[in-house]
């Protein structure tokens, strides 16, 4: 079965809990820019959204890679970068229709969320997160509906 990462926006606080985990667990550093998950905060609306890789069914940042850097796990749904492969372009960075990858500016390699997939279970985002606005659930057609509203949401301030 597929599973998604499902933010509640009106839950999330703005700790930016997430983004130490993601960075202290795949990095071994607390350090926010190297995460893979992102809190954007509107303070004037108290509106907290974290921005994160939402696992795309036709990505495509898979589909603007020049070296094929970027695949999808058949078996999960996940959209991976083979960090070997890529080059630092930041095609997939321009082409991400929500800003969920980033550049590592040390390494030059390119970050995005890979649900933490063969990393010890559920994304460490959603196991830190403490006021559970992150929540790691099966990507059904109900979930995906409500995350499609969240960007909505996203983009209606975003547009402001």
């Amino acid at each position: 079965m597929k599973y998604a990462v499902m933010v509640d926006i009106d839950k999330c606080t703005g700790c930016r809990r997430c983004e130490v985990a993601c960075s202290f667990f795949r990095e071994n550093e607390c350090n926010p820019a190297k995460s893979r998950i992102h809190v954007l905060s509107w303070a004037r609306e108290c509106l907290d959204i974290p921005i994160y890789c939402v696992q795309c069914t036709k990505p495509a940042c898979k589909a603007v890679c020049p070296v094929n850097a970027i695949t999808v796990n058949e078996k999960t749904g996940t959209v991976l970068i083979d960090d070997d492969l890529c080059i630092g372009c930041r095609m997939c960075m321009v082409a991400c229709p929500i800003g969920a990858i980033s550049l590592d500016a040390v390494c030059r390699k390119m970050l995005k969320c890979d649900l933490c997939e063969g990393r010890d279970g559920k994304p460490k985002c959603v196991e830190y997160c403490e006021p559970k606005a992150l929540r790691y659930v099966p990507a059904i057609i109900s979930n995906v509906a409500k995350m499609r509203k969240n960007a909505e949401k996203f983009l209606e301030f975003a547009m402001r």
